[in-house]
């Protein structure tokens, strides 16, 4: 008879065997230690792939003795974290009072009306996902500001924030 040779198991780009090896290192010896361990083991995941799925929330909660519901409060309470794949690139847009004062209010309009996305969306090609940050940058001075993956752009208008999302379509059509 013939070996079964199983492939690794893949959702939606994040290998759940990798996930299992990851959470194999996390071995809590009470239930308190694991409620301490969730955070850690969720930020690694999300920073390794980018977002947490539902799947490897579940192998999550599994081995830290927890629910999914508890998981999926804490993906869904914190900003930081995703639970579905975003763009190649990552866009902060501040919607803080100094920005919204300067007109960020355009800038998330022109973001729904342009490109059909609304907040934490991503363009169809995948090229680009934007946040609406409600606090605050530190950039107030730049306003309106962006912060477009480590670097800022600011004193927007709806001109210019379309030519930098245009930029980065482009680049990125060209890294590919």
């Amino acid at each position: 008879m013939a070996e079964v040779v199983h492939a690794p198991a893949k959702t939606d780009g994040i290998d759940l065997d990798y996930v299992r090896t990851l959470m194999a290192h996390f071995e809590p010896e009470d239930w308190q230690e694991g409620q301490e361990l969730i955070l850690s083991a969720l930020q690694e995941i999300n920073e390794h792939f980018g977002y947490v799925s539902v799947e490897a929330a579940e192998i999550v909660a599994e081995r830290l003795g927890t629910t999914i519901n508890r998981i999926y409060g804490l993906l869904t309470f914190y900003a930081d974290f995703r639970t579905q794949p975003r763009g190649k690139h990552f866009m902060l847009m501040c919607h803080g009072m100094s920005c919204y004062v300067m007109g960020s209010q355009k800038l998330v309009q022109e973001m729904a009306d342009k490109y059909g996305i609304s907040d934490g969306g991503t363009t169809a090609g995948g090229e680009l996902t934007i946040q609406v940050v409600n606090g605050c940058l530190g950039a107030c001075n730049q306003s309106p500001v962006v912060k477009l993956d480590d670097d800022y752009h600011g004193r927007l208008t709806t001109e210019s924030f379309n030519e930098l999302v245009q930029r980065v379509i482009a680049e990125t059509a060209q890294e590919q």
